[in-house]
């Protein structure tokens, strides 16, 4: 009864040490199966173009970024939000990412490009995790949903 016990006893003492690494191999799965592209990490670093704004597809208006690292906290974002060029402060921390202060040109420009130019700068405010696909994009997500999907610009043609 007593080498039962035991091997009872390894054989859960086993079984706790395998199921962290189960439930890791469940999330990755669940993950592919999702249709949901999977994390790669990366950098904002550089210049991007944004490809998606929450969900609605690409504007009319090419809406850019570039990111500079600078030096001990002093990394910046600028580009041109639509119709104005903005410029603010940004930080990255694996997937974590905070922007702003933004501040922004106001030039007057046609209604539409205005509203999604507020809509496009109003939710990169928020963003809060930086995420990336396979393809190269990062996608950008605020905690309430909103999310931009930006891609390196293309190369020119030589």
């Amino acid at each position: 009864m007593r080498a039962g016990g035991l091997t009872h006893g390894l054989a859960l003492a086993s079984l706790l040490l395998v199921l962290p690494a189960c439930r890791e191999q469940r999330q990755q799965l669940g993950q592919a199966l999702s249709g949901k592209p999977p994390v790669i990490a990366g950098s904002l670093e550089g210049s991007w173009v944004l490809a998606d704004l929450n969900g609605g597809g690409a504007p009319a208006a090419e809406i850019t970024l570039m990111f500079d690292p600078g030096d001990q906290g002093t990394s910046r974002v600028g580009g041109k939000s639509g119709c104005n060029r903005f410029t603010g402060g940004w930080q990255q921390d694996g997937q974590s990412v905070k922007f702003g202060p933004l501040a922004s040109t106001m030039m007057a420009c046609p209604l539409p490009i205005m509203e999604v130019e507020q809509r496009f700068l109003k939710a990169l405010e928020a963003v809060s995790t930086v995420t990336y696909t396979e393809g190269g994009e990062a996608v950008l997500s605020a905690p309430d949903g909103r999310t931009l999907r930006l891609r390196r610009p293309a190369k020119p043609a030589e």
